[in-house]
């Protein structure tokens, strides 16, 4: 349940508020994971047909061209994390962290 408080009167031992949307019962992991989505500001709207008709129409069966693939520094086998501040629209800072043989990093 995700609650906005609107005051907290100095006369009441309780906040005033209102509730905004009920997420789900208590213990599901759908209601887990809806209030982290909700907790971090991910937007779950659907994409746009503009987006949809960027994307490949091969769908999940799309593939990388070889030649495509030969311009490009495969990282794959590293560990890499995001760096984007919250809310970030396009996830493109990264960074991945190893310990080299003089001990830094």
């Amino acid at each position: 349940m995700i609650i906005r408080y609107t005051s907290w009167p100095r006369w009441s031992p309780f906040p005033l508020g209102q509730f905004v949307k009920i997420i789900g019962p208590e213990d599901k992991v759908s209601t887990e994971t809806a209030m982290i989505l909700h907790e971090f500001n991910i937007d779950t709207r659907p994409f746009s047909q503009k987006v949809i008709n960027c994307l490949p129409s091969d769908g999940k069966n799309w593939k990388m061209s070889p030649e495509e693939e030969a311009k490009r520094l495969d990282l794959r086998h590293l560990d890499v994390c995001s760096v984007d501040p919250i809310g970030c629209k396009d996830i493109d800072d990264a960074l991945h962290c190893i310990t080299l043989e003089n001990g830094n990093y």
